[in-house]
C-alpha cells in the first residue's frame, strides 16, 4: 500500500522531497520548475516544485474541473511554503514520440515556447474529450494572460505528453509562465515587470531547478533583495 507520507503546508519543497525520500519515494524526473518522485508501487507521483503558477492553474483545473481521459488524474494540491506545492497524481512514463506528435497535432493549438509543431500526422483516436481539452487549455492560457504580465501562453508539445500504465496519452504541462523574463527582469531591476508577484513567490522562485547553488544565483538573489530592499 502507498504512503503518502504529511508535508506540513510551511514545508518548503526541499523538505517535501525530504519527506517523500524518507517514506520510500524515489526522483524519476526533474524538470525547469519541479521535481517529480514516484511511489514504491509506482501508482502515483508527486510533482514537487517551490513556484510554478502556470502549472498550479493546469493541476486546479484537472482537479476541479470535469475527468478528460487525455489529462492525468490529479488526486491533490498539498500547499507549501512560498506559494509552492505537491501535486499528487497517477504515475505516468515518456510517451511514444510518435503518437505524442500525432496528439499534438490533432490538439491544434499553436504553441508559444517556440517549438514548431509538426502538422503532418494523423490521430485517429481523436473524439469530444480532445476537443473539450482544447477549449480548456484556451481557457488557461486566457486567464494565465489576465493574471500575469510575463504570462507564456500555450506549451503544448510532444515533451509535455505522458502516457499512463496501459499507454493512454496524457497532457502534462499545456501553459507556461515566462522564467526567462521572470530572471531577466529580476536582473535588470525591472520591478513593474515583477508586480504580480510577492518577494517570497520571488525568493521561491530562485530555488526551482535550473537555480543551482553558487555565486551566479547568489548574485541574482543579492538583486532581488536590492530590488526590494
Amino acid at each position: 500500500m502507498t504512503q503518502m507520507p504529511h508535508i506540513p503546508k510551511e514545508a518548503s519543497a526541499a523538505q517535501a522531497i525530504e519527506l517523500l525520500s524518507a517514506a520510500g519515494w524515489r526522483e524519476v524526473g526533474i524538470g525547469d520548475w519541479s521535481w517529480v518522485l514516484a511511489d514504491p508501487e509506482d501508482r502515483l507521483a508527486a510533482r514537487v516544485t517551490p513556484f510554478d503558477p502556470a502549472y498550479l492553474l493546469h493541476a486546479k483545473a484537472a482537479l476541479e474541473g470535469k475527468p478528460n481521459r487525455w489529462l492525468p488524474r490529479v488526486e491533490a494540491i498539498l500547499p507549501l511554503s512560498g506559494d509552492g506545492h505537491v501535486v499528487l497524481m497517477e504515475r505516468l512514463w515518456p510517451a511514444d514520440e510518435e503518437a505524442a506528435a500525432a496528439f499534438c497535432a490533432a490538439l491544434g493549438i499553436r504553441n508559444e515556447s517556440g517549438y514548431q509543431l509538426r502538422t503532418d500526422l494523423a490521430f485517429p483516436d481523436a473524439d469530444d474529450d480532445l476537443a473539450r481539452l482544447r477549449e480548456r487549455i484556451l481557457a488557461l492560457s486566457a486567464e494565465g494572460a489576465r493574471r500575469y504580465r510575463l504570462w507564456g501562453g500555450s506549451d503544448v508539445r510532444p515533451g509535455n505528453v505522458m502516457a499512463d500504465a496501459s499507454g493512454r496519452l496524457k497532457l502534462v504541462d499545456p501553459v507556461f509562465l515566462r522564467g526567462l523574463s521572470v530572471l531577466e527582469a529580476i536582473q535588470a531591476g525591472e520591478r513593474e515587470l515583477l508586480a504580480d508577484f510577492t518577494l517570497q513567490q520571488l525568493q521561491a522562485f530562485l530555488t526551482i531547478p535550473p537555480f543551482k547553488p553558487g555565486p551566479e544565483t547568489d548574485e541574482v538573489r543579492a538583486k532581488l533583495a536590492a530590488l526590494y530592499a
